[in-house]
């Protein structure tokens, strides 16, 4: 399913903390990714999505994460693999700043040469 178009974020049913995290950064549509991928991902099915660069995968995949998070848990209870040391952090940045607003959400980076 190729999606051409973006929708508002208020349209796919977020919490108030998701959508004042998405306020806070000025954003009123979704990237065609992003429309694609997070209706199907909140509803706890799986999605493969290819995109160029740029094109909003993080917030994509990040967002239903960070939906699905129990803030009570203190499991870990996603893991996001990236191929580079920087490409992680910037993970992590845009995740931290997605999950600002629901407390008891913990991004944490790890990477090779660094204490855990």
């Amino acid at each position: 399913m190729e999606y051409t178009e973006g929708v508002r974020f208020d349209s796919l049913g977020l919490s108030p903390e998701i959508m004042r995290a998405i306020q806070r950064r000025e954003l009123e549509l979704t990237t065609p990714v992003q429309a694609g991928c997070i209706p199907p991902m909140m509803a706890w099915q799986d999605v493969i999505a290819k995109a160029p660069t740029g094109t909003g995968k993080t917030f994509a995949y990040g967002i239903p994460i960070i939906e699905h998070i129990d803030p009570e848990d203190d499991a870990v209870q996603a893991v996001i693999l990236a191929p580079t040391r920087e490409l992680a952090i910037q993970i992590t940045d845009e995740l931290r700043d997605i999950s600002a607003f629901r407390p008891g959400v913990r991004c944490v980076c790890l990477y090779g040469g660094q204490p855990i």
